[in-house]
């Protein structure tokens, strides 16, 4: 018995080799996609690591609105000697001696560099009586005082980098939300 083998017949037909490498719509997508991905991360990645003056101006009058509603919670006296480069809580001690008030929020270093205080006046408002200088102490621009009952010395602080460019304003006057940041076109 034999067997008989027969092959079946099939067509020649062109075989592709393998296509290597992307399409031309394959890279379009992936320079899209990595355009809009730059897009995205491109602005915070060249913005400025040092503080703005707005964020400085919004962060220091939440700190004054805190003292103002510190001596309304405690119900003593607090005051703002404003400098240049920073601000000095102080409230007075048993002997009417004025110290710096302990509470870690008010001891921070505000404003951040490259942000200072421009200047800082009262506004006819004197309030309390000033002491006098110890020996090497720097006069401050301004000091703002905070009463038990809600008053406030009226004032303003204008706040800039140190190279000028943008300002902005806080305003102090008595009355409930009495620390006001100005809008810049104020």
């Amino acid at each position: 018995m034999g067997h008989c083998f027969v092959e079946a017949a099939t067509p020649i037909t062109a075989i592709k080799p393998k296509a290597h490498g992307f399409t031309l719509i394959e890279i379009l997508l992936v320079i899209v996609i990595m355009t809009v991905l730059s897009a995205m991360v491109a602005p915070s990645f060249f913005q400025s690591t040092g503080t703005t003056v707005n964020d400085e101006a919004r962060y220091m009058q939440k700190i004054l609105r805190l003292a103002a509603e510190e001596t309304q919670l405690t119900g003593r006296l607090v005051r703002a000697s404003v400098y240049q480069d920073h601000l000095l809580f102080e409230t007075p001690n048993n002997h009417g001696k004025w110290g710096p008030l302990l509470d870690g929020i008010f001891q921070a270093n505000v404003p951040q560099a490259p942000v200072i205080v421009q200047s800082a006046h009262l506004n006819g408002d004197v309030g309390l009586v000033e002491e006098t200088l110890r020996d090497g102490e720097k006069p401050p621009l301004a000091r703002f005082s905070f009463w038990p009952d809600g008053r406030v010395s009226a004032g303003e602080l204008v706040l800039s980098l140190k190279t000028g460019g943008t300002r902005r304003v806080i305003q102090l006057r008595s009355g409930p939300g009495g620390v006001h940041l100005l809008k810049e076109s104020e």
